[in-house]
């Protein structure tokens, strides 16, 4: 376990350096989605708005930063396959889950400095206490990250050609966002809908910080922990039927 828990470490320091290395990458990926923010809520700047119309308003905007962000570090994990490390290093790691791991922290700190920022941003542009926002918005991202890595794992158990992965990441995050939205205008859809939260990630963040803000716990956490047993347990097969061999290389 200690030798397992060191290399982890060793290879989020890796990404984690990889990831500054590239500034322009990092400013775009941290400065794009506080740009959609402002595009797509101009209309409420400098006026009050309340955490429970904040939730309609900028949750599903987070629950597409985190789905996003997610399926990319998913997506870099199957290219480390398809470049022949994954097979390379299965020899060198205690665990091929290693490299999942790894990139799971460094996807948690990605994150939350993103939310962070939003935080910032939705205290300045909408009149919202910063401190109330961002404890919430961190307990959301941390209340969400092991349903959806379970959501996006599936991905590493088929095999796909290096230059088909960022279109496939793309068609299934639009698939996901769109789709959510869709449902949504369509239903009439609760906090404790267990079959909501499961198939969309978005009424998963999105009712996550609703809960924070009422605080009904007794409706949402049964379903809650469902979403989280059923998200992970698919995570797990997931890895169980993880691919090694590049598709490029059979």
């Amino acid at each position: 376990m200690r030798k397992y828990s060191v290399q982890v470490w060793l290879y989020t320091r890796y990404f984690v350096k990889v990831m500054l290395d590239n500034v322009s990458v990092l400013l775009y990926t941290v400065g794009l989605p506080i740009l959609f923010l402002g595009l797509n809520l101009n209309g409420y700047f400098f006026k009050t708005v309340s955490l429970v119309q904040y939730t309609k308003l900028v949750l599903p905007f987070i629950a597409w930063i985190i789905v996003a962000n997610t399926m990319v570090m998913v997506s870099e994990v199957v290219l480390l396959r398809e470049q022949g490390y994954l097979k390379q290093y299965a020899s060198l790691v205690v665990n091929p889950s290693v490299f999942i791991i790894s990139k799971a922290v460094v996807n948690l700190i990605l994150v939350g400095v993103i939310l962070g920022l939003v935080a910032v941003v939705s205290a300045f542009l909408f009149r919202v206490a910063f401190v109330a926002v961002l404890w919430r918005l961190w307990s959301v991202l941390l209340l969400v990250s092991v349903p959806i890595w379970g959501y996006c794992l599936p991905i590493l158990s088929f095999r796909l050609r290096y230059q088909t992965v960022s279109g496939v990441i793309n068609v299934v995050t639009l698939a996901v966002m769109i789709g959510s939205v869709a449902i949504g205008h369509a239903l009439n859809l609760t906090l404790t809908n267990i079959t909501a939260n499961l198939l969309s990630p978005v009424y998963l963040v999105m009712n996550c910080f609703s809960v924070l803000v009422t605080g009904d716990w007794r409706s949402f956490l049964p379903g809650y922990l469902v979403v989280w047993l059923g998200l992970g347990l698919v995570g797990l097969v997931s890895y169980r039927h993880l691919q090694l061999l590049p598709e490029e290389g059979l």
